[in-house]
C-alpha cells in the first residue's frame, strides 16, 4: 500500500481481501489526498505556490524520496522572494503533508533536511503546472516583466530601466564550498566579494592587496562586516589571506584561487546585490500622491508662526476680525482676542517665582523648610523640646539671623533631633538659664548641636534599618541555598551508591581502565568512579 492509502487508510481496509474492493479503496484514498492538495493550493499566496514548487524542484533526484539538505537563501533566489515569504511557506508545505522536514545535524545555520512524499508532490506540481504552465517559463511572472509594479521590493533590476529577460532559475549546487558561501551571504557580503573580483579582473593576478577600510566604504558596510566577509572567503577556500609584509596599517594580501573565485563571479552576475546608489525603490508612481502632504491650516493667525518663543512675538500679529451677523451689528462689540491655543500665556510675578523654585540653592530650600513648619508638627516631631517652650517662633528667629550674616542653617533639624535625643535620655548638660534659652543661643551662634555617642537622625536610621534588613534577607537567601546545595549533593551521593551497588568488579575493573591516570587506591578508584557516573551516568538519565 502506498504513503497516500497509509495516510487515509480507514479500519476495515486492513481486513479486505479482495482485490477489486482494495483497488477501489486506494482510489478513493487518492481522490481524498487530492482534494486535500487542491484545497490547500488554492489556499496559497501565488508567493507560496511559488516558493513550494521551487523547492519540489530543487530535489537532486526526481522522484525519489531521499532526502536533501536546502538552505533558506537559495530557495529565496530560486522563488525570487523575501526570506520571511520562505519562513512563513515552509511549515505550511510541511503541514499540509507535503514533505518532512528537519534540521541539519551541523545545525540550523547549515539549513534543513528534506524528505519529499512524491504522490502528494506530484499532485502539486501539475496544479502548479497547469495554473501557471512549465516552471521554465517564466514570462508570465510579474518579477521579470519589464514594467515592474511599483511596489515590488524584490526586483532582478532595480529602477525598471533595463529590458528583464525571462531567465530560467538556476539553482545553487550546496554540496560546493563556493555555493554554500554564497547562499549565506547578504547584500553587504555580495559586493565585499564583488569588489575583490574587480579588482582581481583589474590587476589580472593571483595576488591582490586589500584595505580594510577602502574596501567597508566601497560597499557601505561597516569594517568589522567586511573582516567577517573576508574571513569567511578564506575559510571556504576562495584565497589565502595574508597580513601585508609592511604591516597592519597596509593591509592585507589575498592569494586567488581561480576556479572558486571565477564561479563567485559568476554567481555574483547570476544573482546580483541590491547596490547602494541605485535609483530609489520607491519610485515617482509611489510617492506622486505623498500621504504627508502640506498640512492646510485654518486658522490665519498661527500660520506664521504656530510655536512663538516669547510673548513678544505675539504683539506683532494682526488678529483676524471674527464674521458677525446682522442681528449682532447693533450690539457691543466684544474685543478680538487671539485665537493661537499655543501661545505662551501671560504669567504674574507670583507665578513666575513659583517656577523659578527649581533654581534656588540648598540654603533657601531648608529655609522655606523650617519657616513652614507649624506649632502642631513641631509637638510631633520634637515633643520632650516643645514642652521646654521651644517652638517655631525660636526657630523663624534663629533662621532670619544666621541669613542675615550668610551663614549656614543645613543642620538645624539635626541639631533639634539630637536635642531631643538628649533629653529622652536624661543626658542634657545643666543649664542656669533653663534649657530653651541654652538651646536658642547655641543654635543661634554655632548652628548646630552636639551630637552624642550613639545618636542617629531618622535618616540615618531608616538608612541603616534598611541597611540591616537586606543583609538578613541576603544571609536568609545564602542559607537556603546552601541546604539546598547539600540537599542535592545528598540526593547524587544516595543515587551514585544504588548505581555503585549494581556494578559487577569486570564493570568497574573496565571502568577504572577507562581512566588517564593511574588509580591504586580505593580513595582514587572511587573519586574516578564517582567522576565518571556524574559525566556518562548521571547526565544522560537526566
Amino acid at each position: 500500500m502506498t504513503a497516500t492509502a497509509q495516510k487515509y487508510e480507514h479500519p476495515g481496509s486492513g481486513d479486505c481481501n479482495d482485490q477489486y474492493q482494495f483497488q477501489a479503496d486506494t482510489d478513493h484514498l487518492k481522490k481524498l489526498m487530492r482534494r486535500d492538495i487542491a484545497g490547500f493550493y488554492n489556499r496559497l499566496s501565488v508567493t507560496g505556490k511559488r516558493i513550494l514548487a521551487a523547492l519540489i524542484q530543487s530535489a537532486p533526484d526526481s522522484g525519489s524520496d531521499k532526502p536533501f539538505p536546502f538552505v533558506i537563501s537559495s530557495l529565496q533566489h530560486n522563488a525570487k522572494c523575501s526570506k520571511l515569504s520562505v519562513l512563513r511557506t515552509i511549515p505550511k508545505g510541511e503541514k499540509a503533508g507535503l514533505f518532512q522536514r528537519k534540521n541539519h545535524k551541523s545545525g540550523r545555520r547549515h539549513g534543513s533536511i528534506i524528505t519529499l512524499y512524491n504522490e502528494r508532490c506530484e499532485y502539486f506540481l501539475s496544479l502548479y503546472k497547469q495554473e501557471y504552465g512549465l516552471l521554465a517559463d517564466t514570462d508570465h511572472d510579474r518579477y521579470q516583466v519589464r514594467d515592474v509594479t511599483n511596489a515590488d521590493r524584490y526586483q532582478i533590476n532595480f529602477g525598471n530601466k533595463q529590458d528583464q529577460k525571462a531567465e530560467p532559475a538556476q539553482s545553487l549546487n550546496l554540496a560546493d564550498n563556493t555555493d554554500l558561501l554564497f547562499s549565506r551571504l547578504s547584500d553587504q557580503g555580495k559586493r565585499v566579494f564583488g569588489i575583490i573580483s574587480s579588482i582581481a579582473k583589474q590587476t589580472e593576478q593571483d595576488e591582490v592587496s586589500l584595505v580594510i577600510q577602502s574596501v567597508a566604504r566601497d560597499a557601505a558596510c561597516s569594517e568589522v562586516t567586511a573582516r567577517r566577509v573576508i574571513k569567511q572567503g578564506h575559510e571556504a577556500g576562495l584565497y589565502t589571506k595574508r597580513q601585508h609584509q609592511r604591516g597592519p596599517r597596509f593591509g592585507i594580501i589575498l592569494k586567488l584561487n581561480s576556479g572558486p573565485i571565477k564561479r563567485m563571479q559568476e554567481l555574483l552576475q547570476t544573482f546580483p546585490a541590491q547596490l547602494v546608489t541605485n535609483s530609489d525603490r520607491y519610485q515617482a508612481g509611489v510617492t506622486e500622491h505623498d500621504r504627508y502632504h502640506d498640512r492646510n491650516d485654518t486658522d490665519h493667525d498661527t500660520k506664521r508662526d504656530r510655536y512663538p518663543v516669547t510673548n513678544a512675538i505675539l504683539d506683532h500679529k494682526q488678529a483676524v476680525s471674527p464674521c458677525q451677523s446682522r442681528a449682532d451689528s447693533n450690539s457691543a462689540q466684544q474685543p478680538v482676542t487671539n485665537a493661537d491655543q499655543y501661545q505662551n500665556p501671560v504669567l504674574l510675578d507670583r507665578q513666575i517665582k513659583n517656577l523659578s523654585a527649581s533654581e534656588e540653592n540648598e540654603e533657601e530650600r531648608w529655609a522655606r523648610r523650617l519657616l513652614s513648619i507649624s506649632a502642631d508638627e513641631f509637638q510631633i516631631l520634637w515633643p520632650r523640646l516643645h514642652e521646654k517652650s521651644f517652638g517655631p517662633d525660636q526657630i523663624r528667629q534663629i533662621v532670619e539671623h544666621r541669613l542675615s550674616f550668610d551663614e549656614t542653617i543645613l543642620d538645624i533639624e539635626n541639631s533639634l533631633h539630637a536635642v531631643e535625643y538628649h533629653l529622652e535620655q536624661d543626658i542634657f548638660p545643666q543649664t542656669k538659664k533653663g534649657i530653651c534659652n541654652y538651646v536658642f543661643a547655641v543654635l543661634k551662634r554655632n548652628g548646630r548641636f552636639n551630637r552624642p555617642a550613639g545618636f542617629m537622625t531618622p535618616n540615618e536610621q531608616a538608612l541603616a534599618n534598611a541597611k540591616k534588613e537586606k543583609a538578613v534577607i541576603r544571609e536568609l537567601q545564602e542559607l537556603d541555598r546552601k541546604k539546598s546545595k547539600e540537599a542535592d549533593q545528598a540526593a547524587q551521593n544516595e543515587k551514585f551508591e544504588a548505581w555503585l551497588k549494581t556494578q559487577t568488579p569486570e564493570d568497574l575493573k573496565a571502568i577504572d581502565a577507562l581512566c588517564s591516570m593511574r588509580v591504586s587506591t580505593e580513595a582514587t578508584k572511587r573519586s574516578w568512579r564517582k567522576s565518571y557516573w556524574t559525566k556518562n551516568i548521571s547526565r544522560n538519565a537526566a
